[in-house]
């Protein structure tokens, strides 16, 4: 009785083990976000059906909440066009992945 009561526990731990070192894998390899930088510049192509955006040659994707502020006023990633000049806040992840939280379009200066 004993020696089964044994066994039992002994394959309770091991399956247990199994399931942590599984667990503990997959946190490792999660992706995390390293921190939070700020960029400007010129938007040279957008891909609204994937949420990318290439701006001054570096791609980034588009977070679907994203903060949008067109000519001073609530816009929308969709609102974006090429050749407009803008300053984002983005987060950096552990990958390389770059993400666009905040955009703001700069408006153009005239000249005199």
């Amino acid at each position: 009785m004993r020696k089964e009561v044994w066994m039992r526990v002994r394959k309770l731990l091991l399956s247990g083990c199994a399931l942590l070192a599984l667990s503990l894998s997959a946190v490792v390899h999660a992706q995390y976000n390293a921190g939070e930088a700020e960029g400007a510049g010129v938007i040279r192509e957008l891909n609204f059906s994937s949420n990318k955006m290439n701006v001054a040659g570096s791609e980034y994707s588009v977070s679907p909440t994203v903060a949008v502020e067109i000519n001073g006023s609530y816009g929308a990633f969709t609102m974006l066009q090429t050749g407009m000049k803008i300053e984002f806040v983005y987060l950096v992840y552990s990958d390389g992945e770059k993400v666009m939280t905040s955009i703001v379009e700069v408006p153009a200066v005239d000249e005199f």
